[in-house]
């Protein structure tokens, strides 16, 4: 490898993993024990040869292992795949004893904690639905701090046949005081069967399972440091036990089917470094707690608005659930994975903000709720592991602050200035930020309350003169940030503008090389406008609110809608850009960014009539009658409707064949479509092969890039992300705006990581 390759390899970065709730690597000595266990003790602990009874005796000694390190006595230790198999099990052979002593029906309760994890309620639901019983599953509430309300439980548990509690919850680490919940449980329901999920348990608290009443606890491998495949679940003596899986008989005919020895070898090497009383690769819980500290001061120093979701001394220490102001989760976890450290949100993806449904069912704001980020080290953890992390946290605050996610006393950096048009997004409503650089002076158009911190933090950062904040209608659906903003910015404007921001004495808003008109476009709403921007005399886009969306109309069903108006106003905007403007809305429900006449005229032939009619196309009255039943039906407010098509996709490039494809294609236009904070956290260029040259054109800036003709359609195009998801919804923007040759790096760079 030559010096210069050499160099652009070793710019990749090392990464941090900070995800272990989630899943581990195998520890070294447990990886040792699988290969063994699949080259040289490979026997089936079944056959009756001294290959067979040597894997019998690492079984069997695996078994006494486990019950020592969860002070399980007495009771069996079944060997499973995982947790979801224990739990499966468990809720089985519960629900199968509790039908045999009549328990059914919809009074009958099955009770489960409303943080656990998906796969105990959805098992519940599952089970009870095959099984017949007909019972009544019912979350247990939880306060502030992620407790069981034990009130609740003491009132519910003489009717419950099952109740289904946490150990630690996976989320945010907090555990429950089981020998109090114990107490509770037993006094007021002595003979209910109780499971507890001990999976974020193991080797993070002390257990003492044989002196409980547990009935059910189901352990996993790879939540402490074996393969994935393996776990075990303890079983008490004399609970109800009903095998969950036929056959050979195996494991005492408890569960059988050939054990997984290579797996059960790695839990002997994981339950002896537990097990041992110094030297271990398990810290003890002092040292965790310190770990947890220097973590925690590590993030303060690049969020210092942090906020703890969880807290000592709820939590085991390996977990740190936060959230700051102004941020969601998303946004954070795409800052440290393209800076190489890898954490998680604790919750999925949708295609509206994701919430974590364990921080609602704590009843923490939306905010907390939609910006929560999970932080979670093992106890394997070493300090120099600790060091690193808390280094490469570190390094992004100077990130942060010259992206101006967050403020900072320092003098505003110019080095990253955002300039021209920057679109952003809430869930499907879009803000914009207009900036000159030449002349430091910006708008903000369509402001939404969830961006006013991002906003003003962008303008204060910059030192931007903010020139005007506006709006273009009265939104249905949400306040306008327009007051918070100029209170957040100290701007004076009391009664210097309308009712929609727009200065009483100025016909036209200069804003540096930028021009903004105004026109009245009613028809969604009596007020409604739009504003046309000029770039040094020349018309480039118009700003229509809810008058036309990306891929449909506004909703004109309102109290003060007119169709005939809507009708006019398209026509008068029509008149005044080119069929090739781009219209920008301050709705995108279908993720296609902007409009033109052109586009909407051929996604939607209707418009064509609308344009050259005199009044009411036909079709047009009866087109807006069932969209108006379509919207008054929606699960949620919508304001207006658009007919999604997933047919804008054209090529994807697998990264096997992407330097093939470059040397192909040795014009193509490599465009990195993250945001300029994951660009400055992580260089693309290293995952590429050397000497390729790299377009940065977040997808917040992609409307800018067709402004200015930095993209052009006759321009071919791969355009690459993290993960190839943004990029594939930049190649159906471009797609769709007529450009021939897009393409996507399927699976992003982080295969090529």
């Amino acid at each position: 490898m030559s010096t210069a390759s050499a160099q652009h390899q070793r710019l990749r970065q090392q990464e941090v993993y900070l995800d272990n709730n989630a899943t581990t690597p195998v520890l070294p000595c447990a990886a040792a024990a699988v290969m063994h266990h699949m080259q040289t003790c490979f026997g089936n602990p079944s056959s009756s040869h001294s290959t067979g009874i040597k894997a019998k005796v690492e079984l069997e000694a695996t078994r006494a292992l486990a019950r020592k390190v969860i002070g399980a006595s007495s009771g069996q230790i079944v060997f499973t795949s995982g947790a979801t198999e224990g739990i499966q099990t468990s809720i089985v052979a519960a629900l199968q004893a509790a039908k045999n002593r009549g328990q059914t029906g919809p009074e009958v309760l099955l009770l489960y904690g409303a943080t656990e994890h998906k796969a105990v309620p959805e098992s519940l639901k599952h089970w009870n639905q095959v099984l017949q019983l007909g019972a009544t599953v019912k979350a247990i509430p939880v306060n502030s701090q992620g407790l069981l309300d034990l009130d609740f439980i003491r009132r519910h548990l003489p009717q419950t046949a099952l109740i289904c509690t946490m150990a630690a919850n996976n989320e945010t680490g907090v555990k429950q005081d089981l020998a109090l919940l114990e107490k509770v449980i037993r006094s007021a329901n002595p003979d209910v069967l109780w499971m507890v999920d001990c999976v974020q348990a193991l080797g993070k608290m002390q257990l003492d399972i044989a002196n409980t009443s547990i009935d059910y606890a189901p352990f996993s491998g790879h939540k402490l440091y074996a393969p994935k495949g393996i776990g075990f679940l303890y079983v008490r003596h004399g609970a109800p036990y009903q095998p969950f899986i036929a056959g050979g008989g195996q494991e005492a005919g408890l569960r059988s089917g050939t054990e997984n020895l290579p797996g059960i070898a790695a839990l002997h090497a994981i339950f002896t470094e537990l097990d041992k009383k110094a030297g271990s690769v398990f810290q003890p819980e002092t040292v965790l707690w310190q770990y947890r500290e220097a973590l925690l001061s590590a993030l303060r120093a690049v969020f210092p608005t942090l906020v703890l979701n969880s807290d000592a001394p709820f939590i085991v220490p390996t977990t740190l659930n936060f959230s700051v102001p102004g941020f969601y989760s998303k946004d954070i976890m795409d800052l440290f994975d393209a800076a190489g450290i890898r954490i998680s949100s604790g919750s999925a993806c949708s295609s509206k903000v994701p919430s974590s449904f364990v921080l609602d069912a704590m009843g923490l704001e939306s905010w907390r709720s939609q910006g929560a980020i999970r932080l979670s080290f093992g106890p394997a953890m070493t300090a120099a592991e600790c060091e690193t992390a808390c280094h490469a946290i570190r390094r992004l605050a100077v990130i942060v602050q010259r992206c101006c996610l967050v403020l900072s006393d320092a003098e505003p950096l110019s080095d990253n200035a955002v300039s021209g048009l920057t679109q952003l997004k809430h869930e499907d409503m879009c803000s914009y930020l207009l900036v000159c650089a030449k002349s430091q002076q910006a708008v903000i158009i369509d402001p939404v309350m969830a961006l006013a911190n991002r906003l003003a933090n962008m303008v204060q950062g910059q030192g931007l003169q903010l020139v005007a904040i506006l709006d273009t209608h009265l939104h249905q659906d949400h306040r306008s940030a327009r007051d918070d903003l100029t209170a957040l910015l100290g701007l004076q404007q009391e009664g210097a503008t309308d009712v929609l921001g727009w200065p009483f004495s100025q016909a036209v808003i200069e804003c540096g090389d930028y021009q903004l008109s105004k026109i009245a476009t009613p028809g969604h709403s009596a007020e409604s406008r739009s504003y046309l921007l000029s770039q040094q005399g020349v018309r480039v886009a118009a700003f229509v609110g809810d008058l036309l969306l990306p891929g449909g109309v506004g909703r004109l069903d309102l109290a003060d809608s007119d169709p005939a108006a809507f009708q006019q106003s398209l026509k008068t905007l029509n008149r005044m850009v080119t069929p090739d403007t781009l219209l920008l809305s301050s709705h995108d429900y279908a993720q296609r960014f902007f409009t033109t006449f052109a586009i909407a005229t051929k996604e939607q032939p209707l418009f064509g009539a609308l344009l050259t009619e005199n009044d009411n196309p036909p079709g047009w009255l009866q087109t807006l009658r069932q969209q108006s039943a379509a919207l008054c039906q929606a699960s949620q407010y919508q304001c207006g409707v658009v007919e999604v098509s997933w047919s804008d996709a054209k090529a994807v490039v697998d990264t096997p064949e992407l330097q093939a494809f470059l040397q192909q294609q040795p014009d193509v236009m490599v465009v990195d479509v993250r945001e300029p904070y994951e660009q400055s956290a992580g260089a693309l260029g290293p995952y590429l092969p050397e000497g390729t040259v790299v377009q940065q054109w977040p997808l917040s800036r992609l409307c800018d890039a067709l402004l200015s003709g930095a993209l052009r359609k006759e321009q071919r195009l791969l355009l690459v992300c993290r993960s190839g998801n943004r990029s594939l919804v930049a190649a159906k923007v471009l797609n769709r705006a007529g450009f021939a040759e897009v393409y996507n790096l399927k699976g992003g760079f982080a295969m090529l990581s």
